[in-house]
């Protein structure tokens, strides 16, 4: 039979052409800044002779019969460039030395270059953020923080913020070994019931702990938006929960947790991403709550950590319209009225933010690359629109991969100077907020000692991390977050229902999952369950779900299973989350989410018409149950599905030597055979008449 012929092989396999995985400081400033000391709240700068100055209505003082205060000349334009540089983060993510057209470079900048180091301190630029593409390991990643800190303090500048999105979850830059992924938010508040604030609290330091000594000292983390739209497609498993206190609790002890490590926290996404069903990195989308379902919503978790003993030193903006906030119409470079987006509203971001709750903290936008801003505004316009609305930081306002990019930089920044000294010049106001922004810059940057990873030589850090990555110690670093890693999985798994028919006792089994790699993970998960069971050895067959698999082989499989269990993933999975195990053809063929939910109903519907026990697991958002629970035994939910991918003897690129695993389907695997029971509750509900939404 054909289920026998796949069942113990110990590798992917191609069968009827669909593939089955089976088996069991201080420091000086340029351009007339002589001082790193913060400047007088009420001062400005005299362009001519670099001194402060106080502001008065009409932006200039009588002094000893001279004018002193702002003056449309090169020396003011080269001041406020300087403050101007203090106010961006800038990304490398890629860089091409060799003239590659910027659109086309995909080289990542893993060594900084000269060209921009040279950028960094000529413009005096405030800091950078790392993604996956700049990290290739420990040594590396600090070589390369330092690197970039040491050529600031030798060029007499600040320290850079170096930031990363170290979220947990699905939003894990580093590689999970050397800091692991974690389950994320939601599985957070999925023990929250049973945990309270617990595991926010062991996570959020263990990363803090983490980046430290690799050179990293901002986190754009963590997410504090309250997933109300169960078709958001962003946020989702990002949030903690779909309760507003919960989320506020469990984010106030994550900034805590966090930035008592050292790592500046950033709280995200201002004033609330929750309810949205539009992706900001593709388009602009639009909340339509009232103001008081926003302040009863999605600002008051906001409130709540700004207004607590331990106020995040960041909060980053959210490119999404909220007119009952702010209905002001702009321009957009296409020539259309748009309601302005948060990151570019005063009313939100100082009038509500600043004014309103009261934040004294640094106000740093979401990456204006994102197609929220880009599609709308120019580079220019979306730089000087953010600054005046009241942000104190825009990032990743203008993409650099290659010199002519670097040029272009330049003058952006020229341009941008003429217009902030064009608004200084008709109101005293711009050029107040423009230093007590800086200000507020410097106060942070010395509050959390950026400097101090340079005070001590590389090589001490290099120690640090390689004693924070033993794996033979129970008191390592390393160890610790493996055990927390494992704890979170084993208590934010949730029955969703079908508690009653737990555990599975049959031992034929046909998986439907994700992808191959997922496939894997869950063999490796049902192996290991099945070796702490009484139970007799398991029979397995796993479907990927990339490409749909042939129908007829499916169903040929469910007649000899006694089990089938879906893995559901929705939204659907981004491509490189993919673990490269699935087929080339099949990735460039991967089916969509509706495809993927339909083939899945078609053999859950018969798997009940031939009375086989059907279990539906997500392992993301869990909405999907409700919708198919006519046709469910049982539901359980990981929210989470992250894997780890480890090579057995040999660093060849070789899948047959890789280990795939993953906690989450370890504790799903041990709560189906009665290892264990599950712990977690769902921290949204599941509303079928939401999904309708």
């Amino acid at each position: 039979m054909l289920f026998q012929q796949v069942i113990c092989k110990k590798h992917v396999s191609v069968v009827g052409g669909i593939r089955i995985a089976l088996g069991f400081l201080a420091i000086t400033f340029l351009a007339g800044i002589t001082s790193a000391q913060p400047l007088s709240a009420n001062a400005s700068v005299n362009l001519t002779t670099g001194k402060s100055a106080s502001i008065q209505k009409g932006g200039a003082q009588e002094k000893g019969g001279a004018q002193v205060g702002i003056q449309q000349n090169a020396d003011s334009l080269s001041t406020i460039k300087a403050m101007l540089g203090q106010k961006i983060i800038l990304d490398f993510r890629y860089f091409c030395e060799d003239g590659t057209p910027s659109s086309q470079c995909r080289t990542p900048m893993t060594k900084i270059p000269a060209s921009l180091l040279a950028l960094l301190s000529s413009h005096n630029i405030g800091g950078v953020i790392l993604f996956s593409e700049n990290i290739e390991n420990t040594e590396q990643l600090i070589t390369l923080n330092y690197t970039m800190q040491q050529h600031m303090m030798k060029a007499g500048k600040q320290p850079l913020f170096i930031a990363i999105d170290q979220e947990g979850g699905r939003v894990a830059r580093l590689p999970s070994d050397m800091l692991a992924p974690f389950a994320g938010n939601m599985a957070i508040g999925a023990t929250f019931h049973q945990h309270g604030s617990t595991f926010a609290q062991r996570v959020a330091r263990h990363i803090g702990k983490t980046l430290l000594p690799l050179g990293i000292n901002t986190n754009f983390a963590p997410s504090v938006d309250i997933n109300s739209e169960p078709k958001n497609p962003v946020i989702n498993v990002r949030s903690f929960s779909e309760h507003p206190e919960q989320v506020a609790a469990l984010g106030q002890t994550f900034v805590e947790a966090m930035q008592g490590t050292g790592v500046i926290s950033a709280i995200k996404h201002f004033p609330g991403h929750g309810d949205t069903h539009v992706d900001s990195h593709s388009g602009l989308p639009l909340v339509s709550h009232t103001r008081a379902q926003a302040m009863k919503g999605d600002i008051l978790p906001f409130s709540n950590i700004i207004r607590s003993a331990t106020p995040p030193a960041m909060v980053m903006s959210a490119h999404i319209q909220y007119p009952s906030l702010d209905d002001t119409r702009i321009t957009d470079k296409n020539g259309k009225r748009q309601i302005v987006p948060a990151t570019l509203s005063k009313k939100i971001l100082t009038n509500l933010l600043r004014k309103q709750l009261g934040y004294k903290g640094l106000i740093v936008t979401d990456a204006l690359d994102m197609a929220g801003i880009t599609q709308f505004f120019s580079h220019e316009e979306a730089l000087v629109r953010a600054f005046s609305a009241g942000a104190d930081i825009a990032l990743m306002p203008f993409t650099i991969r290659n010199k002519t990019d670097i040029n272009a930089f330049a003058k952006l920044l020229d341009n941008v100077a003429v217009k902030l000294a064009d608004s200084a010049l008709d109101t005293s106001l711009e050029s107040a907020f423009l230093i007590s922004s800086y200000n507020r810059i410097i106060v942070a940057k010395q509050r959390f000692t950026l400097d101090f990873f340079i005070s001590k030589p590389k090589v001490w850090w290099l120690d640090e991390a390689n004693d924070n990555a033993l794996t033979d110690s129970p008191n390592s670093l390393k160890d610790k977050g493996i055990r927390i890693e494992k704890a979170l999985s084993e208590g934010s798994v949730s029955v969703l229902f079908g508690k009653e028919k737990l555990p599975i006792t049959s031992t034929r089994w046909l998986a439907l999952m994700p992808d191959a790699a997922r496939c894997l993970a869950f063999e490796a998960a049902l192996a290991h369950a099945s070796s702490k069971s009484t139970n007799k050895p398991l029979e397995f067959a796993c479907l990927p779900l990339t490409a749909l698999p042939n129908t007829q082989l499916a169903m040929d499989l469910l007649q000899q299973a006694e089990v089938l269990i879906v893995g559901n993933i929705s939204p659907l999975h981004a491509t490189y989350e993919l673990g490269g195990f699935d087929l080339p053809e099949h990735v460039k063929r991967r089916a969509r989410e509706t495809e993927v939910m339909a083939f899945s109903k078609k053999i859950m519907s018969a798997a009940k018409t031939q009375n086989k026990t059907v279990v539906f697991a997500p392992l993301r958002m869990p909405y999907r149950a409700q919708d198919v629970k006519s046709m469910t035994d049982i539901a359980i939910a990981t929210f989470s599905y992250a894997i780890s991918v480890s090579a057995q003897g040999s660093k060849e690129e070789n899948k047959d030597d890789q280990k795939v695993t993953s906690y989450s389907l370890n504790a799903l695997a041990d709560v189906l055979l009665g290892n264990m029971a599950a712990k977690g509750r769902s921290p949204v509900s599941l509303d079928s008449l939401s999904l309708q939404k």
